[in-house]
């Protein structure tokens, strides 16, 4: 730990300058996880359904009234489109003209597509909010003035179901033409296409601000961590005379913004992904959502990235490969807990992380530098090399605690899933050496049916059909 302190020479300041920028990265990276699962947790907040259909949440009185007199507003004769009967705009008026027959005349605001089907359409969008659904069910596109006879007898049902069910329509003496049949039909194809658009617009515009606010969120606490260790490292550097003041500030404002940069992209992308995978109907993938784990697995990533690509291109060996890995392994299993020791001794939104995880990081690295280098010095005797060797297994247990902690989590879901998926992607590569387009669908379709999907085709000629079918939204 005093190494910290000690001058160093122009080679081991290039060494340093290295783990110092991973060390940043890794808190960067630890911070933004952090933040990313608080944005997805409020996200959840947001855009939470009811698990069971309430209407009084969608419903909107004020909207129906507004529609009925728009209807009459010009003062021209308001008719039922679909009965032909003429419609009044009070209830007194009704009973006066119609007496008994008043229910016929009676104008109500009807949602083309009810509130019920709008709330089964919906409730599975992670991206749409109650007030979305409601904003959309109650437009004036979705609402129009048909006769009270006509509304009181459709109910939740969709005009289609209603006008086709010739029982049902003389149970309850509503009177429909044929063309006016035919028009009910139609009108509700025509609203289907515009509530579609309209929900993909506002899930789009919900993703995007939500993905915007949670990157700005993870960027502050990511880059206000980059800042305090890089700050601490220019700092000393100066100190030790291997820094101009001016550099040092400058080292520190690259620094803090690569660490905003990344939190930013993090923050908002896991943010996104990880709300996304809430509304799947697929337990497995929900479970992973829930638990953090994409945030976990593209932190791990940052960490070990350029090592596995370094070990692939051929610059390192397979022995760096691992004892490199095993110092970022160490380091990453323990930042996260000397991020918090260090928020709880300084109780300093985000900077007393940021202390904890340099502190963690340069205590970590120096214990496992010192320990690899002792190893590797043959002039030890056996007894020591022994002593030493059992220390280096104990660190490297706990560099894999990290990646043990995701093998134990991600295999408790996997296990009933393995057999069918080795199955399936046999199946699938065995298709696509032979060219049969039919073994990749079956393929494909086991896995989907494994998590819980919907197969849509069986083959070829059904997947040409889905694919060009203009009610189907594939996205």
């Amino acid at each position: 730990m005093f190494n910290f302190f000690k001058k160093k020479t122009s080679t081991e300041i290039i060494d340093e300058k290295e783990d110092d920028e991973s060390s940043i990265s890794l808190g960067a990276g630890v911070a933004a996880t952090e933040s990313a699962r608080v944005s997805t947790q409020a996200a959840a907040q947001k855009f939470a359904k009811p698990t069971k259909y309430d209407r009084s949440i969608l419903d909107d009185g004020a909207a129906k009234i507004n529609s009925k007199k728009n209807a009459f507003k010009s003062g021209v004769e308001v008719k039922d489109q679909y009965t032909g009967d003429a419609l009044t705009l009070t209830k007194a008026e009704a009973k006066m003209k119609y007496g008994d027959d008043w229910t016929k005349h009676l104008a109500e605001s009807d949602h083309k597509i009810s509130l019920k089907k709008r709330y089964e359409q919906t409730k599975d969008n992670p991206w749409l909010s109650n007030d979305n659904i409601k904003a959309s069910s109650n437009s004036s596109d979705n609402l129009e003035v048909v006769s009270r006879k006509f509304n009181n007898a459709k109910r939740s049902r969709s005009n289609e179901e209603f006008v086709t069910d010739d029982t049902y329509l003389e149970k309850t003496g509503v009177k429909l033409s044929e063309q006016g049949k035919s028009k009910a039909i139609e009108s509700e194809k025509k609203i289907q296409k515009v509530l579609k658009r309209r929900d993909f617009k506002d899930s789009t515009g919900n993703i995007l601000k939500t993905g915007h606010n949670a990157g700005k969120a993870a960027a502050k606490n990511s880059g206000v961590t980059g800042m305090t260790m890089s700050g601490i490292m220019n700092f000393t550097a100066v100190i030790k005379g291997e820094k101009s003041a001016e550099d040092a500030i400058a080292d520190t404002v690259v620094d803090s913004g690569k660490a905003a940069a990344t939190g930013y992209i993090m923050g908002g992308g896991l943010t996104t992904i990880s709300h996304t995978l809430t509304g799947s109907s697929s337990k497995f993938l929900r479970a992973l959502s829930e638990s953090n784990v994409p945030g976990k697995i593209i932190t791990a990533v940052i960490v070990t990235g350029d090592t596995i690509k370094r070990y692939g291109d051929g610059e390192i060996t397979t022995q760096e490969c691992l004892i490199e890995l095993g110092e970022k392994g160490l380091n990453f299993a323990t930042t996260g807990y000397s991020m918090a020791v260090g928020q709880a001794i300084i109780p300093i939104p985000v900077v007393g992380a940021a202390v904890g995880a340099l502190v963690g990081s340069v205590i970590t690295s120096n214990y496992y530098n010192q320990l690899m280098t002792s190893l590797q010095n043959k002039q030890l005797e056996h007894q020591e090399r022994l002593r030493i060797i059992a220390e280096c297994e104990k660190a490297t247990r706990e560099a894999r605690a990290f990646r043990e902690e995701l093998e134990i989590y991600l295999s408790s879901y996997f296990r009933e899933y393995q057999d069918c998926f080795d199955d399936a992607l046999s199946t699938i590569q065995m298709a696509f050496e032979i060219g049969n387009a039919e073994g990749v669908i079956t393929g494909a379709n086991q896995i989907t049916c494994k998590l819980g999907g919907k197969v849509h085709y069986d083959n070829m000629n059904e997947f040409k059909d889905y694919l060009f079918d203009d009610t189907t939204d594939i996205l």
